[in-house]
């Protein structure tokens, strides 16, 4: 018999699509969304929202001018970053293998030879049994959320995070 010591504690992982949308959608330094910030940041400090290391590069090899993203994963990179295991990337080969041309992969990373987090994230939520968050597109086959359906990875986006947490904005009266 496994013991599942997070029973009952549900594990986020985020990509770096929900990273980006979660910052420019409800920005860190507007009162209006501190809530939404200190529940993550609460999650971060119990362990149960992540990213994976593969997600962090995305995050640092970024070349915009926005540079909170960057500053916000160093500030809490000790909580917040994982390592992609073993067991994670094995379960990524059959998704590459399968994905490869699908237009799964970004066309312009595959010519650059730079890997690409997705495979891994699916893998690593997985293997690991954690919800993945993500902006991407819903009804699009090769986009994550249809990919990790296929592989038997919850699948949810911010919003639906959001509604999960039991995070909303109440207008005073």
């Amino acid at each position: 018999m496994q013991l599942n010591f997070s029973q009952g504690n549900t594990i986020y992982v985020i990509d770096t699509s929900g990273l980006i949308m979660l910052e420019s959608t409800f920005k860190y330094d507007n009162p209006v969304f501190q809530a939404i910030w200190e529940e993550i940041e609460d999650l971060i400090r119990q362990g149960t929202f992540r990213i994976i290391d593969f997600v962090e590069d995305e995050i640092n090899n970024y070349e915009g001018k926005q540079d909170f993203l960057k500053n916000w994963v160093k500030k809490w990179k000790k909580h917040l970053v994982v390592k992609t295991d073993a067991a994670s990337i094995n379960a990524a080969i059959p998704i590459i293998n399968e994905e490869y041309s699908t237009g799964f992969f970004d066309a312009k990373k595959q010519a650059e030879g730079k890997e690409e987090a997705d495979p891994y994230l699916i893998g690593y939520c997985k293997i690991h049994n954690c919800v993945l968050i993500t902006n991407e597109s819903k009804t699009r086959n090769n986009k994550i959320p249809a990919v990790a359906s296929k592989n038997g990875v919850k699948c949810i986006d911010i919003n639906d995070f959001l509604v999960e947490r039991g995070l909303r904005m109440e207008r005073k009266k």
